[in-house]
């Protein structure tokens, strides 16, 4: 068999069973399972280092950790003519989208803390999980960004749910003057979240709340959704520093270490695509116009390309290295540099500055070149990124050593993340968890082989939401 064939063979595989699991939950896919892709376990094993309690689905399904799981099967529906593929995909999103969305702020129990609890048929909270005197209630954080193939398709299903949850990231403001935003939202109370010494309000999340009113505007052009869109535009840009650059939060005691006086380079990089993403008719030149800048603003952070050196975040008055990316082995708030590249590649579709490109050809042949370490459990996350960067510079350049890398890298990660069926959540580890990101990995495998086999364009397109 060859190297392409075992990896569609093996994806195909892992896919069918998550698809006939779904079937016994509507079509919802479990958070954990065991390796033969059986059962839902029975109990949460502990977590690996990195990972936090209060952040995982325990006994429930997460639609944006499935994400790009779903993205999958469409793409290989399409290019491997399976369209029971694609008959699953569109069944999970419609029994998400029907039976898990109507809650009393409008907001998804999806994203960082919360999911859709498949015992109780209801809400899950993982926080509550870890601490069941918690009283707080559910709470949303969006984790990732939501693509727009996805609201199509949850649009096609229930169009109500659009336009409420668009109502319900109202509640991400906070009471108390000047304006603010938190990333968190409580979902079942509808009040504005407290303001606590931190605002907590990450460049990031802005991005992601602009792109879901843009899809909702574009779908149903309310004034109050404008009104958001505007809002959220106008909230970072006087934030800038000199550079250009945006802090990790706008408001942090002095005595904080970890958040004062830190800019968040790859934040700042991630406001600028998603404003490239959601440019709407009304807003588009002050929109591009910004993005722009904070792509500037991007490069003007201490990075070194020769060093293998990529900024996650820097000292805001100095400019100094605060904390690189590391290329294997992402923990709670390190990013891997795959995750920055892929977003620098999206940049690049959009605005072909090479300067984007370069940067993410750079951590490119860090992938191509680094050993998956055997001394840390590795989030399948970090492998399905790497995989994807190494397949989206073939697919943009044309050249055929990122193919041959992501070859390379594919038969390197078979062997550590498919003992059996399911591809394990992170290496050295005996069980599936979706919270890890196994479905980045499937997603990098399947377009890697699907190149390979197939050529340009790519029946499955690339997956920019860890951003």
């Amino acid at each position: 068999m060859s190297m392409t064939s075992d990896i569609l063979a093996r994806v195909e595989a892992a896919a069918e069973a998550l698809v006939g699991l779904g079937t016994e939950y509507g079509g919802l896919f479990p958070s954990m399972v065991d390796l033969d892709g059986v059962a839902m376990l029975e109990r949460a094993p502990d977590p690996i280092e990195g990972q936090r309690s209060g952040d995982r689905s325990y006994r429930g399904c997460n639609l944006i950790h499935d994400e790009a799981t779903l993205l999958t099967l469409h793409g290989l529906a399409k290019g491997r003519s399976r369209p029971d593929f694609a008959a699953a995909a569109d069944r999970y999103v419609r029994r998400y989208a029907t039976h898990c969305t109507e809650t009393p702020t409008g907001l998804f129990p999806w994203g960082e803390h919360a999911f859709w609890d498949l015992d109780t048929d209801a809400i899950g909270d993982s926080h509550r999980q870890r601490d069941p005197t918690r009283e707080a209630g559910a709470i949303h954080d969006h984790l990732r960004a939501a693509p727009f193939w996805l609201w199509e398709k949850i649009l096609q299903c229930n169009p109500a749910c659009v336009q409420s949850f668009a109502d319900g990231l109202h509640y991400h403001w906070t009471d108390g003057e000047p304006r603010e935003y938190i990333r968190h939202a409580t979902i079942e109370q509808r009040r504005a979240h407290p303001r606590s010494a931190r605002s907590c309000d990450f460049p990031r999340h802005g991005g992601f709340f602009i792109c879901d009113w843009a899809f909702a505007y574009r779908a149903e052009p309310r004034r109050r959704t404008l009104d958001e869109i505007e809002s959220m535009l106008d909230y970072w840009w006087p934030k800038r520093d000199d550079r250009g650059l945006l802090q990790i939060e706008s408001r942090t005691p002095e005595e904080n270490d970890r958040f004062h006086d830190v800019n968040a380079p790859s934040q700042t990089l991630s406001l600028a695509i998603s404003l490239l993403e959601a440019s709407q008719a009304d807003l588009v030149q002050r929109m591009r116009t910004r993005a722009n800048a904070y792509v500037d603003a991007f490069f003007a952070a201490p990075h070194d390309l020769e060093e293998g050196v990529y900024v996650i975040l820097s000292r805001r008055s100095t400019n100094e290295l605060f904390q690189a990316m590391p290329v294997w082995g992402s923990v709670y708030g390190v990013w891997p540099a795959s995750y920055v590249a892929l977003t620098a590649l999206l940049g690049f579709r959009h605005t072909q500055d090479t300067r984007l490109l370069e940067w993410a050809q750079s951590v490119g042949e860090r992938y191509a070149s680094e050993p998956l370490p055997s001394s840390v459990n590795v989030p399948a996350m970090d492998a399905g990124l790497g995989l994807g960067l190494l397949a989206d510079l073939y697919e943009l350049t044309s050249e055929p050593r990122w193919l041959d890398a992501a070859l390379q890298l594919s038969a390197r990660l078979l062997d550590v993340y498919f003992q059996r069926v399911l591809p394990a959540g992170a290496s050295g580890i005996d069980w599936y968890e979706s919270q890890m990101g196994p479905g980045f990995l499937l997603h990098g495998l399947a377009r890697t082989a699907l190149l390979s086999e197939y050529g340009t364009p790519c029946s499955l397109d690339g997956d920019y939401t860890a951003r």
